[in-house]
């Protein structure tokens, strides 16, 4: 189920859709799994904006994670 958000990136407010994946720690038997995130639908006053943060993507995302997760 997908969630939505706001954030304040580069003095524009975009919003986006994401979802959460707990990851899992180690065990004898399997691997450790880590969380995923999948964010997408970003939207900046409501016109997409997937192409006008291409180049920036991975910062956007870590951002939006950053800003989540504290």
């Amino acid at each position: 189920m997908a969630t939505q958000g706001t954030i304040n990136y580069k003095g524009f407010e975009f919003n986006y859709e994401y979802n959460f994946s707990a990851g899992s720690k180690a065990t004898w038997e399997d691997p450790e799994e880590y969380d995923e995130w999948e964010i997408y639908n970003i939207t900046l006053n409501g016109i997409d904006a997937e192409d006008l943060i291409e180049d920036m993507r991975e910062d956007f995302e870590q951002e939006v994670i950053d800003n989540l997760t504290n």
